[in-house]
């Protein structure tokens, strides 16, 4: 009888001694082998313009820099579950609530609300806040951009 008892017991031991210390059974990927993101972006500088009807920024003002700086966190899970922090203030979205595209080579995510976009690059280069209701384009820089490219 001690023999039944002892094999389901060493069982559980050494399935809690795989788990290791934080008790996980594997990395974060959502369960099913799948990939998934999880990326913190710092904003040092920003720029404001209008924003016009047809998409485009015009009558920007100076490049300024932010302070303090803007952290943006972006997790998006396998199954395309997105959470996006902006200065601790989060938002939710579920899978075909924003869009995954490209700009020039350049990967970003846009995410959409009631007459807002927020587009994110996933390189940390820039964020682009748009405003379509009053007509503004806010642009946040990772690094000071310069109107020359060598």
């Amino acid at each position: 009888m001690k023999n039944f008892f002892a094999l389901p017991l060493l069982l559980i031991v050494l399935a809690l001694v795989a788990c290791g210390q934080d008790w996980s059974v594997g990395p974060d990927d959502g369960g099913s082998g799948g990939s998934g993101m999880s990326r913190r972006y710092h904003y040092y500088y920003g720029e404001d313009c209008r924003y016009d009807a047809f998409g485009q920024s015009y009558d920007c003002s100076d490049t300024y820099v932010l302070s303090p700086s803007m952290n943006v966190d972006l997790r998006i899970t396998h199954d395309g579950y997105a959470t996006l922090c902006v200065d601790d203030d989060c938002s939710y979205y579920d899978p075909g609530e924003y869009y995954d595209g490209y700009d020039y080579g350049d990967h970003y995510y846009e995410f959409s609300g009631d007459d807002t976009r927020m587009i994110v690059y996933t390189d940390g280069s820039e964020l682009i806040y748009i405003d379509t209701y009053k007509g503004y384009a806010y642009y946040y820089y990772y690094e000071y951009p310069s109107d020359f490219d060598y």
